[in-house]
C-alpha cells in the first residue's frame, strides 16, 4: 500500500511539473519567474527530481523527469527554479550529481524566523531578476570584477580556501572556483545593488560565506569528512566571520 502511495505521488508530483515546465516556456511568459516547491520530500524523490534533473541540466535538456522518459530531449525554461524542503537531521546526499546544479541550505526549526530586507529597492519586476540572473562563468568574472573593482583584496578568503584545498591535493579547484564565482555574481543585480545586505561590505561577507559554504565545502565533503587537518585548517582560516561556513563544518 505505501509503495502503491509513493508511486500515485510521483507520478502528480511529475505530471505537475511537466504543466510548469509547459507554462514556463509559453513565449508570452518568457518574462516571469516560475517556482515548483517540493516540501518534505524523501530521498526517492531527491533523487528523481533532484540529483536526476540536476545531472542532466549539464546539457540543459531533459531527457527524463520523475517516471516519464521522453522520446527525444525537452530543453528546461531558464525562467522555472525548482525548490525542495527535506525534514532531516542528518543529510546524507552530498552526491555531485546534485551538487553539479543545486544549492543545499540548512534551516533550523528553532522558532527563529529569519528578518528579510525590506526596501524599495528590493522589489524588482520578475523580468529584471531574470536579465540578472547569470549562468555563464565568464560572464559571472566580468561582473565580480566590475562590482569590486577598486577593493582592496575582496576574493580573499575564497582564494586562502582554494589556497589550502590545493595544500591538500583536492582535484577539480578551478571548477569548483568557477562555481563559487558564479554563486557571487549572482549576489548582485545588475545595477550593483546587494541582495542581502545595501552595505557593499557586509554583502560581500555574506555572499563569500554562502558561495563557499554552498559552492565549494559540500563539494568536497568527503575530502573533509576524512582529513581532520584539512578541517581544522578550514576552521582556522574561516574563523567567525562566516557562520554559515564553519557550520557546515560543524556538521
Amino acid at each position: 500500500m505505501v509503495a502503491w502511495f509513493a508511486e500515485v505521488h510521483e507520478r502528480f508530483t511529475t505530471q505537475k511539473l511537466l504543466g510548469l515546465i509547459e507554462e514556463a516556456w509559453h513565449p508570452d511568459n518568457a518574462r516571469q519567474v516560475f517556482i515548483a516547491c517540493l516540501t518534505r520530500i524523501s530521498p526517492s524523490e531527491l533523487l528523481n527530481f533532484f540529483s536526476e534533473v540536476a545531472y542532466q541540466l549539464r546539457h540543459n535538456q531533459l531527457m527524463r523527469i520523475g517516471n516519464v522518459h521522453f522520446s527525444e530531449p525537452i530543453p528546461f525554461p531558464t525562467n522555472l527554479f525548482l525548490i525542495g524542503t527535506m525534514d532531516t537531521s542528518d543529510f546524507g546526499f552530498w552526491g555531485p550529481d546534485l551538487l553539479s546544479k543545486t544549492n543545499l541550505i540548512r534551516w533550523n526549526n528553532n522558532g527563529v524566523t529569519t528578518a528579510l530586507l525590506q526596501s524599495d529597492h528590493s522589489k524588482f519586476p520578475e523580468s529584471e531578476f531574470l536579465r540578472s540572473c547569470i549562468r555563464d562563468k565568464q560572464e559571472a568574472y566580468r561582473r565580480v570584477h566590475m562590482i569590486l573593482e577598486g577593493k582592496r583584496q575582496p576574493l580573499r578568503p575564497l582564494l586562502q580556501v582554494e589556497a589550502l584545498l590545493s595544500d591538500y591535493a583536492i582535484a577539480s579547484l578551478s571548477w569548483l572556483v568557477d562555481e563559487a564565482m558564479v554563486f557571487l555574481a549572482n549576489s548582485w543585480t545588475r545595477q550593483g545593488i546587494g541582495l542581502f545586505d545595501p552595505c557593499p561590505n557586509y554583502n560581500l561577507e555574506i555572499a563569500l560565506d554562502y558561495a563557499i559554504s554552498q559552492a565549494i565545502l559540500p563539494l568536497v565533503y568527503n575530502d573533509i569528512h576524512n582529513n581532520r587537518g584539512l578541517k581544522e585548517a578550514l576552521r582556522i582560516t574561516l574563523d567567525s566571520r562566516f557562520p554559515r561556513s564553519t557550520s557546515f563544518l560543524d556538521q
